[in-house]
């Protein structure tokens, strides 16, 4: 074996300033994502709660539909079938107003019922 003496590499001009570049990139980065939390955290404390309660309350009553006309459906198939949808409406209006118009009465029609379920049908 030789016993070679390694230089030591000094870099250049250019490899220091690409470094502080990646570096600065970084931070910049950094600090966006910081703000962003921010500002989701600001946003949050603004709501007028009366909507977010509004709001959630919708999300729950979709949720709740989607698993009565889709029960056997894994989440995956349901967001793939939203997905394909939306690949062929591409912002036709009047394909939005007809989805829209559906919408409705799938909603009405797999609203829950009130009242007490007959006997006969458990």
């Amino acid at each position: 074996m030789e016993n070679t003496v390694r230089k030591r590499h000094r870099r250049t001009a250019e490899e220091r300033l690409a470094d502080l570049e990646a570096k600065r990139q970084q931070m910049e980065a950094r600090l966006r994502e910081q703000m962003a939390k921010l500002e989701e955290q600001k946003r949050r404390l603004q709501e007028n709660p009366k909507l977010k309660r509004e709001r959630d309350a919708q999300r729950r009553m979709l949720v709740d539909r989607i698993s009565r006309l889709a029960s056997g459906w894994e989440a995956t198939q349901i967001l793939a079938a939203v997905a394909e949808v939306y690949e062929k409406v591409d912002g036709n209006e009047a394909k939005m107003q007809e989805l829209h118009k559906r919408g409705e009465a799938l909603m009405q029609e797999l609203k829950p019922r009130r009242g007490r379920r007959p006997r006969n049908s458990i």
